[in-house]
């Protein structure tokens, strides 16, 4: 396979597995590396078709030959840290995200991947600063600003508010936005501040039972009993099975 044909091959496989036709992209990587076995690169998006399918020890034998055949490749680093956090070793892809951060130290996803393995670590203040670090790169990822906003409420710390405000305004048309900050509030008794919040999601016409049901708690809170049966009630009319709108009903009889 001459190399024009072989960039041809890539620029098809990739095309596949963007869109999800990862048997096939996987023949190609396979034919590409029946010619060049020690392609670094047709290594690294093999192991990304097989971490897609959930074969995760051919996804490791793969990335890690990658490594082995061009160890100075940043994203190789980072995928294969992420990949080492789905198979459950959490201290291995700390250490192979770090890698990919030394090699290039503006790389979003690892900063991003630093905070999540650390989050599931219970090291939560380190997750905080890798949060953090992801945002100063791409201040406008919404899932950085979730995670990080979700992070700082359980940890009490008022910032969050900030980052939900971010949210909001960078999805303004989504539900979890409003209510992840609405939920914050109400865990804070800024009870008349959550509703304003949830009131624009029912003014939008996207209010699920998880918002009514958050009113519903804004408004006992407030002791107005009424009003949050009311919504509670709503609630169970978009979900009858909703158990804990069911529950929060039952309180108030």
């Amino acid at each position: 396979m001459s190399k024009f044909f072989i960039k041809q091959a890539f620029a098809e496989a990739m095309d596949l597995q963007k869109n999800g036709r990862l048997s096939e992209a996987k023949e190609i990587y396979l034919k590409i590396l029946g010619q060049s076995p020690n392609d670094a690169n047709a290594l690294h998006l093999i192991s990304l078709v097989f971490m897609a399918e959930g074969n995760y020890n051919e996804a490791k034998s793969y990335i890690e030959k990658a490594i082995n055949e061009a160890p100075n490749q940043a994203v190789f680093h980072s995928n294969y840290g992420g990949l080492l956090h789905t198979m459950g070793d959490l201290p291995a892809s700390v250490k192979a995200l770090k890698k990919s951060l030394k090699l290039d130290k503006k790389l979003f996803q690892s900063y991003y991947s630093l905070g999540i393995v650390y989050t599931d670590m219970e090291e939560l203040e380190k997750a905080v600063e890798f949060y953090t670090k992801a945002l100063e790169i791409d201040p406008s990822s919404t899932a950085a600003h979730n995670n990080l906003g979700n992070l700082l409420s359980k940890l009490n710390n008022p910032e969050a508010e900030y980052h939900y405000k971010k949210l909001i305004e960078l999805m303004g048309n989504e539900v979890f936005p409003r209510l992840n900050m609405s939920n914050y509030l109400i865990r804070n008794q800024r009870y008349d501040d959550a509703i304003k919040y949830l009131n624009e999601l029912v003014e939008l016409d996207i209010a699920t039972k998880e918002v009514f049901n958050s009113l519903g708690v804004a408004y006992k809170g407030l002791a107005n009993d009424d009003k949050a049966r009311e919504m509670f009630n709503k609630a169970l009319k978009l979900d009858s099975n909703f158990e804990l709108a069911k529950g929060n009903l039952k309180s108030l009889n």
